[in-house]
């Protein structure tokens, strides 16, 4: 008998191992769904993390969020940055990250990754966009976001919005005007995916999920539901490219 029940024992310590290391991959879900069909039946706020140490092991809060990888968003400081290139971020130009203040990055099991920025190019007033040089290039398991594509921008599409407070809210595109875009609140959800964009929120991401990914759409530039650059506008794009080849 005691036999048996230090079996039990094992056997259950075994089971819960399995099941632990089963929900721990380090790959994102089935985007497909796209951005409004990852919302719970319950609603829920978005919260990134369970806890969130900057320069130490942080964990992802497993809620509607976790399929989505924005290990590529560094939240240790409100003048966020977001990696576009193994070695490049972008910023609001009015509100970059000083080279003294690092550029922490969290992988999808929570492991810091900590970067300085060294070089800086504005590309004000053209866009309030600025685009900064890490001193080195990031590990593999840290995610690089395409811009979004201009056949994606349809007004009403839903959009996933970040902010300071390292949530995750739900608006939707209002207009493309030039190089801006700009959102209001989705009405069709819960107010709970709602955010009143305020001071320091300035340059987090907007993305949109296309071709199963997570695409980079706008950094903030105003408050309220959010507009700021759109980086689906060409002229944009080259000027990022540009600056990139000459901080190379």
């Amino acid at each position: 008998m005691i036999e048996f029940i230090s079996f039990l024992r094992k056997l259950s310590v075994v089971l819960v191992a399995a099941a632990f290391l089963s929900g721990c991959g380090s790959s994102t879900g089935d985007l497909s769904k796209g951005e409004l069909g990852l919302l719970p039946a319950t609603p829920e706020k978005g919260t990134l993390f369970s806890y969130y140490e900057p320069k130490g092991l942080s964990k992802w809060n497993r809620n509607w969020t976790y399929d989505l990888d924005l290990t590529g968003v560094s939240w240790n400081d409100s003048r966020t940055a977001t990696l576009i290139d193994q070695q490049f971020v972008v910023m609001a130009a009015h509100f970059t990250r000083p080279s003294e203040v690092p550029v922490m990055f969290h992988d999808r099991k929570g492991n810091p990754v900590e970067r300085y920025i060294v070089k800086v190019r504005s590309l004000a007033p053209m866009a309030d966009v600025a685009v900064g040089k890490l001193n080195l290039p990031v590990p593999g398991g840290i995610k690089q976001y395409s811009f979004a594509p201009s056949k994606d921008l349809s007004p009403g599409r839903a959009v996933l919005i970040t902010d300071q407070t390292k949530t995750l809210s739900v608006h939707q595109i209002q207009a493309v005007t030039g190089k801006t875009i700009s959102f209001a609140f989705h009405h069709g959800i819960d107010p709970i995916y709602r955010r009143n964009l305020i001071v320091g929120d300035s340059g987090n991401p907007t993305f949109i999920i296309s071709g199963n990914d997570l695409k980079l759409l706008e950094t903030h530039h105003f408050g309220g539901p959010g507009s700021g650059p759109c980086y689906a506008n060409g002229e944009i794009q080259a000027a990022i490219r540009g600056a990139i080849a000459e901080m190379r």
